[in-house]
């Protein structure tokens, strides 16, 4: 269903500006229109907006004047595509400042509203688009204009009143703070610009060389940033209309519209360059260097060399109150006509990326018959490759879609890629799995080398390394039948091979460890060692019978490993008697001893002493090689183990009591359940197994009185 629904997403965008909403009626209240419209205040303003509208319109310095004032960009909107509007390039122009920021003002209220602005549907329009306001370029020069030097350094104030020819009147200064002409120093056919004093003045220098006021950086960096589909740059005086910077063809021709309509609107002139055009300005290079349209909009009845009066302001506005609008509308209509082939190109990427990944499947699942399909072909990596190549292709064609559909194609990115995960989790497991058989032939040479030592222990246990890290790896292959056809595959016979061994290495170490303690005479744990490795060496024969059982030949005897270690068991033992000095007829004797103790025993505990004896008595036996006993020795160590036999019985039975006991004890006191009440049940019946096996009569009625139990 999600293919279908990928393969038939196409684009079908549906931009209604015009709607029947109610029109807006109450003009917003932060601009105020009725004052010289100061650095200061379109700071503050600035500030109050952003508060007021706080998911419609942020705020950023884009970089500083050459007297380190902020330059603000104001975004409006949430829209993918972009427009930007500026003002006061030119310091006696500051009357486009409240152009701007009218603009902003007004365009929130009416989407906070929900209303339509003079026939504009301001919601959809900014729904769909981001217009980012520049409304002063020119701090400085502004400030020099409305205050003159009192806001400079001292320092400065001879050169700049030398560039305005000695003049403490700036009402007619339009350059930056240092004489250059911000509207002159683009990089549009810069050393044609006519008119240039040759030196920083209060109008008309182009600068030393092109983009090289801060402002007029910050403007070309900004722009380069945002790449808007369209400009309007607000400028004064003389009611007219810039858009022509030598276009051709439908590139004219859709610039020239555009600026028909926005001459209507506005009722400005339209000028129609003939023969040489002066570039330098913010459009000139706008429409050169993107092939975008842009518009210089020259606002108010000619005023002549000075600032705009506030009282044309009101006319002012109500000529260009939705060339903001319409920018932006306009704006968006250029963006899609970019922006639909963009899509379907990353709709047909995202696609292909999502089929490929779809296509890994088989390979790691339903083609997987026996453990003889465990494997990565060529065809399989080659097609493992090729998806990842998709994917990211696909990833890269994401980030010129608008939120929706960046969001909608990323559901298939995302779900390509897991599929794309689940491959690389088989390939893995194979690539590991192949080596741990490689490394399982390995080992397998060296056990039929018959010869265990240091390295063979060292061989074992990076097997054994080997299998956890495969077991991890195959854990997280996809689907549980075939974590489990892997683990047949590569897992069971590498455990078969190490087990095999097992318990020869485990004695090996052992007999390490006790021949360590021997050579230091550290013979605290020398006897329980001992008791550990006999009961490895019984292990060992049990575990071999139980494998071959299930794996018939499996798990071969190593006669010539089992020599090795029973001789160094052997010459462990010897030396131990030596140290100790063990002397076979006094173990006799204490036996004889012993026995008689158990004999005249006429009450039973847990804490009895002759349990340690017996303990002591077992441990002791196993050093004692019967092989080399004459005939009347061995006589005496014969009846000895018979005796041995009856005081370790008699032990266990003991134990077996005093565990009954304390089970009955919790079942009387409410702690009785089934499991509890079974478990006594069993240590009752093996009690009795036990004490059946005593010869002495005595002893025996001795413990059923003790403990209970008939």
């Amino acid at each position: 269903m999600r293919t279908k629904q990928l393969s038939t997403f196409f684009f079908l965008f549906t931009l209604v500006v015009l709607f029947a909403l109610p029109e807006s009626t109450s003009a917003a209240s932060y601009v105020n229109n009725n004052q010289v419209y100061t650095y200061e205040i379109m700071e503050q303003d600035i500030k109050e907006l952003a508060q007021a509208y706080p998911d419609l319109i942020s705020y950023k310095v884009i970089g500083k004047s050459e007297y380190g004032r902020n330059i603000y960009a104001v975004s409006l909107g949430k829209g993918t595509s972009v427009v930007q509007v500026n003002g006061s390039h030119h310091a006696r122009e500051w009357m486009t400042t409240m152009v701007n920021m009218n603009m902003i003002d007004q365009y929130a209220n009416a989407y906070k509203n929900g209303s339509s602005y003079h026939g504009y549907n301001v919601r959809s329009i900014l729904n769909n688009s981001k217009i980012w306001f520049v409304p002063m370029v020119n701090p400085d020069g502004v400030t020099l204009q409305q205050f003159g030097l009192k806001k400079f350094p001292s320092s400065d104030h001879a050169a700049i009143k030398k560039m305005n020819d000695g003049s403490m009147d700036f009402r007619r200064w339009k350059a930056n703070a240092k004489g250059i002409d911000l509207n002159r120093q683009y990089d549009a056919d810069w050393n044609n610009i006519c008119c240039s004093p040759g030196r920083p003045y209060f109008k008309n220098y182009p600068g030393p060389r092109a983009n090289y006021a801060k402002e007029t950086i910050t403007m070309v960096d900004f722009t380069n940033k945002t790449k808007p589909e369209m400009v309007v740059s607000y400028h004064s005086s003389g009611e007219i209309l810039y858009w022509d910077f030598h276009q051709t063809g439908s590139w004219y021709d859709r610039d020239h519209a555009l600026a028909k309509y926005i001459g209507k609107t506005t009722g400005y002139s339209l000028v129609y360059p003939k023969g040489y055009q002066s570039g330098g300005g913010l459009t000139d290079w706008f429409i050169s260097h993107y092939k975008r349209p842009a518009f210089t909009i020259e606002i108010s009845p000619y005023v002549g060399e000075t600032s705009v009066p506030l009282s044309y302001f009101s006319s002012i506005w109500n000529e260009n109150k939705t060339i903001g609008l319409y920018a932006a509308n306009e704006g968006h209509k250029l963006f899609l006509t970019k922006y639909n082939p963009v899509k379907a190109a990353a709709t047909k990427k995202v696609n292909d990326a999502f089929l490929a990944s779809k296509s890994l499947r088989p390979y790691h699942t339903s083609n997987l018959k026996t453990t003889a399909d465990i494997k990565a072909t060529t065809s399989f990596i080659s097609l493992y490759n090729k998806t990842g190549s998709l994917i990211k292709t696909a990833e890269q064609s994401l980030p010129g879609l608008t939120k929706s559909d960046r969001d909608f194609l990323s559901q298939y990115i995302v779900e390509a890629k897991s599929r794309k995960l689940d491959a690389a989790r088989f390939i893995d497991a194979v690539y590991v799995g192949d080596q741990l058989l490689e490394q399982k032939g390995r080992f397998a040479s060296l056990i039929n080398q018959n010869k265990i030592d240091d390295n063979f222990v060292v061989q074992y246990n990076a097997m054994s390394s080997s299998i956890n890290k495969a077991e991890q790896v195959m854990s997280r292959i996809y689907g549980s039948q075939y974590r489990q056809l892997t683990r047949d595959k590569y897992i069971s016979p590498s455990k078969i091979a190490r087990e095999s061994v097992i318990y020869e290495v485990s004695r090996y170490n052992l007999l390490k460890i006790i021949e360590k303690e021997l050579n230091n005479e550290q013979l605290e744990q020398i006897e329980e060692r001992f008791a550990v490795l006999e009961r490895l060496e019984d292990r060992s024969v049990q575990i071999k019978e139980a494998g071959n059982k299930l794996y018939p030949g499996k798990y071969p005897d190593h006669p010539e490993i089992e020599e090795q270690l029973v001789t160094l068991r052997d010459s462990l033992i010897q030396q131990y008697k030596e140290i100790v000095g063990i002397d076979e007829t006094v173990f006799f004797q204490e036996i004889e001893q012993l026995y008689a103790d158990y004999e005249s025993l006429t009450t039973i505990s847990s804490d009895l002493s002759i349990l340690d004896s017996i303990y002591h008595a077992e441990e002791q036996v196993t050093f004692i090689d019967e092989s080399s006993l004459d005939a009347e020795s061995k006589v005496l160590y014969d009846e000895a183990i018979i005796k041995l036999s009856e005081l370790s019985t008699f032990k266990e039975v003991v134990l077996l009591g005093e565990e009954i006991l304390v089970l009955q004890g919790e079942i009387e006191a409410g702690q009785s359940d089934e499991q509890k009440l079974a478990l006594v049940n069993e240590k009752q019946q093996l009690f009795v197994e036990k004490i059946s096996i005593l010869v002495n009569e005595s002893i025996k009625q001795l413990l059923q009185e003790t403990y209970s139990i008939q």
